[in-house]
């Protein structure tokens, strides 16, 4: 007979969790947040270097590379299936590979800390590696499984490969369990996967980045004799890193000499990417500032405290991203400047226009579009402060409305049809 005393358990799942860097550590303190009457533990990357304590499992990388060979078995054409079987050979020796890429392993993690039907566990970075696992692990727990949540990021779901991730995810989708919730973070892509696949997926599944709302005011500038716009994290195409020299350029010959507000861009990466030859080298001259144009590099790897006095520095965002790739994902640096009331100049599509449409967003396609909005928020910052506070508010009541307590607050036996609207 069960204890109806028994204290809930919260096992997260997060396989990219490793170093003290990025957002998957925040995720789980936030998960700590919001579910403070569970008992947390989680599971980690194989080579996580036990800076949150002791987790209660790693996940192999492995075994992710034996789930790719076995959807290229699976599902792939003739000759991607000749060399899956050759890297299925060469890598373990036999064709009967394992039926995901660690359902097994989570499923004895289960076990271990003796997690029932009344505990959760929570993906917060979910792909289709995970959605798969997730069915094996149901499998073998049949009605010892706890409630299961997935939160999706991105359309790719770990799988390149459009045709392939297609057949994965239609089949999976198939024989769904009862007890799995499927979620994503914007709305952009909820709406994507339920027309394209039919997917019973939730949207608005936000969790807290780097920053916190603390008050809905502007972050104290720290060269107040110049406008600071900051690019964030490791240059990447997708996040439009190779457009910021023609961006700076357009800045630089729109502003002029006898511009009254310096523009100084805070952009991060290593060293190497500000070298000549890098992908930020063209940057170089404006390290001494031309044209009221300057550039002060900043390194990629800050620790979260850093990260967060660098942000709360600068006095607006700028994100160049690729239309195609953050039209239906989210991004942690636009919640990161809606939570610290910074004004954000975005690519033209971008998704989470929910947060972005206040009055503290500026849309931009062109590099003489992202220079006149630079200017724009430059010449007159404080004209955006009601914009970016009700953002801030906006981004707040999303998180206070998070479908994730929604759930836990609905019945035990309701089913995943009756959650999802």
């Amino acid at each position: 007979m069960t204890d109806a005393r028994k204290q809930k358990k919260l096992l997260i799942v997060e396989r990219k969790l490793v170093h003290n860097r990025g957002h998957h550590h925040t995720q789980i303190s936030a998960l700590r947040t919001y579910l403070p009457d569970y008992e947390t533990n989680f599971v980690a990357g194989e080579s996580y270097d036990g800076f949150l304590g002791t987790a209660a499992g790693t996940l192999v990388a492995k075994s992710v590379k034996l789930a790719k060979l076995r959807s290229r078995l699976q599902y792939g054409n003739v000759f991607q299936r000749v060399d899956a079987a050759f890297g299925a050979l060469k890598s373990a020796q036999t064709l009967n590979l394992p039926l995901s890429a660690f359902g097994t392993q989570l499923a004895e993690i289960c076990q271990n800390l003796q997690l029932d039907a009344s505990d959760l566990l929570i993906v917060p970075t979910a792909e289709l590696d995970t959605l798969e696992s997730a069915v094996e692990l149901t499998a073998i727990l049949r009605d010892k499984t706890p409630r299961i949540c997935l939160r999706f990021l991105n359309s790719e779901l770990g799988d390149r490969n459009e045709i392939i991730r297609s057949k994965r995810l239609r089949a999976i989708l198939s024989k769904l369990p009862a007890n799995m919730f499927l979620f994503t973070e914007t709305e952009e892509l909820a709406n994507y996967f339920r027309k394209d696949f039919g997917m019973p997926v939730e949207g608005g599944f936000y969790l807290p980045c780097s920053l916190r709302i603390s008050e809905l005011t502007s972050g104290k500038i720290v060269r107040e004799d110049r406008f600071r716009i900051g690019v964030f994290g490791e240059p990447r195409p997708e996040k439009g890193s190779m457009r910021l020299p023609g961006i700076v350029a357009a800045v630089a010959e729109m502003a002029g000499v006898g511009s009254s507000t310096p523009v100084d861009f805070v952009v991060q990466g290593s060293a190497g990417d500000f070298q000549e030859g890098g992908i930020y080298g063209p940057l170089q001259k404006f390290r001494a500032g031309e044209r009221n144009v300057f550039v002060s590099p900043e390194d990629s790897r800050l620790s979260p405290m850093e990260f967060e006095r660098l942000f709360q520095s600068v006095d607006a965002v700028l994100l160049p991203y690729e239309k195609a790739i953050y039209s239906l994902q989210g991004s942690g640096v636009v919640q990161d400047a809606v939570s610290a009331c910074k004004p954000v100049i975005h690519i033209e599509g971008i998704s989470m226009m929910a947060f972005l449409s206040h009055g503290n967003g500026l849309p931009a396609t062109t590099d003489r579009q992202f220079a006149d909005a630079i200017l724009r928020v430059a010449t007159d910052p404080a004209s955006f402060r009601p914009g970016t506070a009700r953002a801030a508010a906006c981004f707040q009541n999303a998180l206070a409305t998070n479908p994730l307590l929604r759930l836990l607050a609905a019945p035990q036996h309701d089913g995943q049809r009756a959650f999802i609207r």
